[in-house]
């Protein structure tokens, strides 16, 4: 591997995979990242987002669906997953770590 090659991999796994967004719409799921970039505008609405099955968690009740206007906590996997089937094993794209659109709610901020 390359000296360059090794220094991009070095960066992008430097970044952070958490990041707090607001839900924008539901169908697809679409969040807005909080964070303002440099000079104070909203950063590009991710689409397509993943969501956790909350059915999962609950026993005697029914989990809430998203609404628009949550506040959410967004995870990037690190590995990345534009190629990710459930139930299937896939090669991890070292040029694709934390890519926005691996993106997925991990549930909502109080």
């Amino acid at each position: 591997m390359s000296l360059i090659d090794q220094r991009i991999i070095a960066k992008i796994r430097g970044l952070k995979g958490v990041y707090r967004a607001a839900v924008v719409a539901t169908s697809p799921l679409t969040v807005q990242p909080r964070a303002l970039t440099e000079d104070g505008k909203k950063q590009t609405a991710v689409r397509n987002v993943g969501q956790l099955d909350f059915g999962m968690f609950i026993k005697d009740g029914k989990a809430r669906p998203l609404e628009v206007g949550d506040e959410v906590l967004v995870v990037v996997v690190s590995e990345g997953a534009p190629v990710f089937k459930k139930g299937e094993n896939y090669y991890a794209d070292p040029y694709r770590a934390n890519s926005i659109d691996s993106s997925i709610v991990l549930g909502v901020i109080k």
